[in-house]
């Protein structure tokens, strides 16, 4: 299955599965299936783009979980971020992001040591010439669903970003300057606070 999911263009964009748990519910008033639902954030606003992206976004099905990641193309990590849907008594189906990769983008693998292996909690903030944008490590997000703990940001057309500043789960402040855009960048939580410069 194929759609134009996220564009890295430094917005984040909406991405809904949605249904009523119950297959027993009144179709004059609520529907067991509903097609997914995709809208896109102009950075003044979301507009509905579900018609043109994908077979997917017609069809109603019973969804129940949805898990987040970049998968496109096996494991090659192209920043394209593409979706995993469960559906109730139903097949899994992936939708695959084939949007043109015309922004950059920026995929942060922390590693805690101090706090949790997996840096669960720890918060980020990017800086570029297109202003702030703010993450935090998780995998949670959907019913019984586990997505990406890297953290992904779109940088639009800026080919790094000014500043990288990260607030781990154990209290320490790390902060990351002059970082490129199109790679996936792994880093380590310091044992105290260490200003640090990547290239």
């Amino acid at each position: 299955m194929h759609g134009r999911i996220p564009d890295n263009d430094g917005w984040k964009d909406l991405l809904i599965a949605q249904a009523h748990v119950l297959d027993t519910v009144y179709p004059q008033l609520l529907r067991n299936r509903e097609p997914m639902f995709f809208a896109r954030n102009t950075g003044h606003g979301f507009v509905d783009v579900s018609a043109g992206s994908g077979t997917r976004f017609q069809t109603p099905w019973a969804s129940r979980g949805m898990a987040i990641g970049d998968i496109n193309g096996d494991v090659n990590n192209d920043g394209k971020l593409d979706a995993l849907v469960t559906t109730n008594n139903g097949p899994l189906y992936i939708l695959r992001s084939e949007t043109p990769a015309h922004n950059h983008r920026l995929l942060l693998d922390l590693v805690g040591h101090r706090s949790n292996r997996d840096a669960i909690g720890a918060e980020v903030t990017i800086k570029t010439a297109q202003g702030l944008q703010f993450a935090t490590v998780t995998t949670a997000g959907s019913y019984l669903s586990s997505s990406d703990r890297r953290v992904h940001f779109g940088l639009g057309h800026e080919t790094s970003a000014a500043s990288i500043d990260i607030r781990w789960a154990s209290g320490i402040m790390q902060k990351l300057t002059n970082v490129r855009a199109n790679q996936v960048l792994r880093i380590h939580e310091p044992l105290s606070p260490t200003p640090a410069s990547y290239k």
